[in-house]
């Protein structure tokens, strides 16, 4: 297809991975890689023949995929890609390839259930409020106790690849494991499968694994949340559109829910008028990172390397 001119390639990602894709990807394609930001990247994006992504920050429209003409493929170095309007694509017959399924890679990333077991700890050791309790010259730790993790219920909503490594941590931690997962129909040691609202009802930590699809939105509702334990700690680094947040900022104010950890909050990256993030603003109980879970420069490079790949071989087949 591409044998007589070398067709646009824009590239969105992190500086150091720019030289994994011109050695992949340079002597095919003319690559161009602008600042990451919307106005620098649009402009492009509506002349480019690929988009590459290994970023998600910048939101792609559907007037944007109406305007590029040339557009022939989009590849994504991550699993989700929401912020793409995946309809127009469809719309116009351009394939997109994420990470979704590719298990040859994403088997050996770790990070982002590394990031969802640090958030886990974190609320169960009350860390937020002791270090500001510590940074404001204070040593008194009777205000902070903590919860042992050995002997408690953790209930993982997705048992996929990051589903399954949370499950092992539990499991070295002596925790016991209860999982629901209607499409996961393996035999897994040490794992309880069980239906959601008792998972919910009995679990003293909640961690949410899914991908995001019209069937997952808002998996945990109101109705849901009512059913957590009390006294229980909720994580979420997968999507906040999973959840009915004004729900669980309810139950977080009226202390049904102990505390909360995310990954992940509504309208990246224009947070302010996220109730979660509004509500952590006087209280230490909600821990926030910007979706920094599977930001680990050793892993993206992997996937970029991976993704570039694909390029390669879908023109190649095609």
């Amino acid at each position: 297809m591409f044998k007589n001119k070398k067709n646009i390639l824009l590239y969105v990602g992190p500086e150091y991975t720019l030289e994994i894709v011109e050695n992949i990807l340079g002597s095919n394609y003319k690559i161009l890689t602008p600042e990451v930001v919307p106005d620098k990247v649009i402009p492009i994006f509506e002349e480019c023949d690929i988009f590459f992504d290994a970023s998600m920050k910048v939101p792609v429209s559907a007037d944007n995929i109406h305007n590029a003409k040339n557009l022939k493929l989009i590849v994504t170095a991550t699993t989700g890609a929401n912020h793409i309007d995946q309809k127009a694509l469809e719309q116009r017959g351009v394939p997109l390839l994420t990470l979704k399924g590719q298990k040859e890679i994403l088997q050996e990333l770790t990070p982002a259930a590394e990031q969802s077991w640090l958030l886990l700890m974190a609320c169960a050791r009350h860390l937020r409020a002791a270090i500001h309790h510590v940074e404001d010259s204070q040593w008194n730790r009777v205000e902070f106790p903590g919860i042992m993790l050995k002997g408690k219920t953790i209930g993982i909503i997705g048992l996929g690849r990051i589903g399954s490594w949370m499950a092992r941590y539990a499991s070295a931690f002596g925790m016991k494991v209860q999982a629901y997962d209607p499409f996961n129909d393996e035999v897994n040691d040490g794992i309880e499968m069980v239906d959601i609202n008792h998972l919910l009802s009995t679990s003293d930590f909640i961690t949410v694994h899914v991908h995001l699809t019209p069937e997952t939105a808002q998996i945990i509702d109101a109705e849901r949340i009512k059913l957590f334990k009390r006294g229980s700690i909720f994580i979420n680094t997968s999507r906040a559109e999973l959840v009915d947040v004004n729900a669980l900022v309810n139950a977080l104010k009226e202390e049904h829910i102990a505390a909360i950890g995310v990954d992940v909050l509504l309208n990246e990256p224009n947070i302010k008028n996220d109730p979660l993030w509004q509500h952590s603003i006087d209280h230490n109980n909600v821990i926030i990172s910007p979706h920094i879970g599977g930001y680990c420069p050793e892993a993206v490079i992997k996937v970029v390397e991976f993704s570039a790949k694909r390029i390669l071989k879908y023109f190649a087949n095609n």
